[in-house]
């Protein structure tokens, strides 16, 4: 008996969560929408605050909320409450509880609209014969606003726009301060620092889709002595990777 009370508080626990997370998530992403000027992967993002309150809720819904409710199924059994009582009961606990944490009417009858899902969701499995029937109708209900809610950010999300050269070396100059004297786009710039003649060039050659080599070449001179300096990088949108240093590091940059 016990077994299987757990059972379905611990599947009820993952029921709700999914949907109270996923609500959180879509009403975060919906204000991140209103106030963002980039809405790019807006699904992905969905995605990543989902599982970011899945944890919180999860975690206060399977250590509190399920010790509540297994204290309220005793209290059922046996006093025979009748399902409104059930659930109210919830309710009750959830209200109090988020006005005890939190001194906020609002908070509180948030949590107490939690206990209420995870009360009915109990009640109504707690009443079914065929407990594997009533677990994939669960699954069906938490599962679908996600999909929907996934679609939904899809279908508005704007198209990354293209991966560039300038993006690239952009991305190089931001990642290395010896870079930062360089030409932010393919080219030549000379100058003179400390007696010495520098000539300093970018060049950015594209490899495959969003994937670009960067070059950084110094070549210095001063009373006759000479030397290059090479730094290449390999980029993509989301990495950057040190391909190689070759030549010999200018003087002047521990002068």
């Amino acid at each position: 008996m016990y077994s299987s009370i757990i059972r379905r508080k611990v599947f009820n626990t993952f029921s709700v969560t999914l949907l109270v997370s996923c609500l959180l998530s879509f009403l975060y992403m919906i204000r991140s929408v209103e106030t963002s000027v980039n809405d790019y992967k807006l699904a992905q993002g969905f995605i990543l605050w989902l599982f970011v309150y899945s944890l919180y809720v999860g975690a206060v819904i399977l250590i509190y909320a399920n010790l509540v409710s297994v204290l309220i199924e005793l209290l059922r059994n046996k006093f025979n409450l009748n399902s409104f009582t059930y659930i109210i009961l919830h309710g009750l606990v959830g209200a109090l509880t988020g006005g005890v944490v939190s001194k906020s009417t609002l908070v509180a009858l948030c949590i107490a609209g939690i206990a209420i899902l995870y009360a009915l969701v109990d009640y109504w499995q707690m009443t079914q014969g065929d407990e594997s029937r009533s677990i994939k109708y669960i699954l069906l209900v938490s599962l679908l606003p996600i999909v929907c809610s996934s679609i939904y950010f899809a279908t508005i999300s704007e198209p990354l726009p293209p991966f560039t050269a300038k993006d690239a070396i952009a991305s190089a100059i931001d990642d290395h301060s010896i870079t930062s004297k360089f030409p932010h786009k393919s080219g030549k710039v000379d100058s003179e620092e400390k007696g010495y003649y520098i000539t300093r060039e970018t060049r950015a050659k594209k490899i495959t889709r969003n994937t670009y080599s960067v070059r950084f070449i110094e070549k210095w001179s001063k009373d006759g002595e000479k030397g290059e300096y090479r730094i290449s990088y390999e980029i993509t949108r989301n990495s950057l990777t040190l391909h190689s240093i070759s030549g010999e590091e200018p003087p002047y940059y521990n002068e």
